[in-house]
Formats: structure tokens, C-alpha cells, sequence
């Protein structure tokens, strides 16, 4: 029963952190820090 669970947690975790990833994708607060016009700090040249 107990690992039942935790299993359960562990895939509501994994949840809520995909759906806050996309969410910040869509808000455009994601940088992968490829591109040459992107205003962030990331860039050292």
C-alpha cells in the first residue's frame, strides 16, 4: 500500500513540473541560450 502511495506522489510531482515547464516555455521565461539576437546573460562573447 505504501508504495502504492509514493508512486502516486511521485507522478503528481512529475506532473505539476511538466505542466510549469510548458507554462514558462509558452511565457517565453525559457532560454537554451542558442540564439544570437536573445537579450539574456547567458551570452558571453
Amino acid at each position: 500500500m505504501a508504495t502504492i502511495i509514493i508512486g502516486i506522489l511521485i507522478a503528481c510531482y512529475a506532473v505539476f513540473v511538466i505542466r510549469k515547464k510548458v507554462k514558462d516555455v509558452k511565457a517565453g521565461k525559457f532560454c537554451s541560450c542558442g540564439c544570437d539576437s536573445c537579450p539574456s546573460k547567458c551570452h558571453t562573447k
